[in-house]
C-alpha cells in the first residue's frame, strides 16, 4: 500500500482518508456498537435465575465472534486510515518547508 500512497496526489489522499473516516463511523456507530450492545443484553439476561436457561454459552459465544469480528474490521480501517495520514501528513510537510 505504501508504493500505492506514494502515487496518489495528494487531493485523492485526503478524500481516501475522509472515505475511510465516513466509513469508520458507519461502521461503529452501525456495526459495532450494536453488537456490543446486543451482546452486553444477552449475557445480563442469563443473570436472572429464571432466563438462565434461555442462554446457552453457544450463544454468549455467537455474540462475541460478532462483536471480535467487528473489531477487527474496525482496527483495519484505522490501520489504513494512518498509513493514509501519515502520508498525508509528509506530504504537506514537503509542501511548507519542514
Amino acid at each position: 500500500m505504501s508504493q500505492q500512497l506514494e502515487n496518489m496526489t495528494l487531493r485523492n489522499k485526503l478524500n481516501e482518508a475522509e472515505r475511510l473516516i465516513r466509513e469508520l463511523i458507519h461502521h461503529i456507530e452501525h456495526g459495532y456498537i450494536p453488537k456490543a450492545h446486543l451482546l452486553r443484553r444477552t449475557a445480563r439476561k442469563g443473570n436472572a435465575p429464571k432466563e438462565q436457561h434461555e442462554i446457552t454459552d453457544m450463544t454468549v459465544r455467537g455474540g462475541v465472534e460478532k462483536v471480535l469480528k467487528s473489531d477487527q474490521f474496525s482496527r483495519q480501517l484505522c490501520h489504513q486510515l494512518q498509513g493514509f495520514l501519515g502520508s498525508i501528513e509528509q506530504d504537506v510537510n514537503k509542501i511548507i518547508g519542514n
